[in-house]
């Protein structure tokens, strides 16, 4: 009995399926798009081209210093220790600090993600959320 119904059943989805076999041997494709999703895909299309854009992600502050020379030697020196870290690591100056900081995440979870791999090697990091972030970081 139950392979009668496992045929009648395969036999069923074929004949369903039959139609859009045929359907697709045709190899003709209609677009139909609205003009305010070109005006919004233009759009952003021009956003992403601006030099000077800047971003709102979460980043991971490893080293906070006033001393310029520090945080770039400190950078290099971070980068050597740091080669399983995948995403960019560098500095930025908000007045007075000079941070130093590696990724730039668009949520808070990958960022601390991130935080627990480097916890061990710079206890005082934290996350933050970087709005000098370029697209480039990305």
């Amino acid at each position: 009995m139950s392979y009668i119904l496992k045929i009648g059943f395969f036999l069923i989805l074929f004949i369903s399926i039959m139609p859009n076999l045929f359907a697709q041997d045709e190899g003709i494709l209609h677009i139909n798009e609205t003009i305010s999703i070109r005006e919004l895909l233009d759009h952003r299309k021009s956003l992403n081209f601006q030099r000077d854009r800047k971003l709102k992600v979460w980043s991971v502050q490893l080293l906070l210093s006033r001393d310029k020379y520090l945080a770039t030697k400190k950078v290099s020196e971070i980068k050597k220790r740091l080669k399983y870290v995948t995403s960019k690591i560098d500095w930025f100056y908000e007045a007075p600090y000079y941070r130093i900081y590696a990724g730039g995440f668009y949520t808070k979870l990958d960022a601390i993600t991130l935080l627990n791999q480097v916890l061990e090697s710079y206890p005082n990091a934290i996350v933050f959320k970087n709005t000098e972030a370029k697209p480039s970081d990305m």
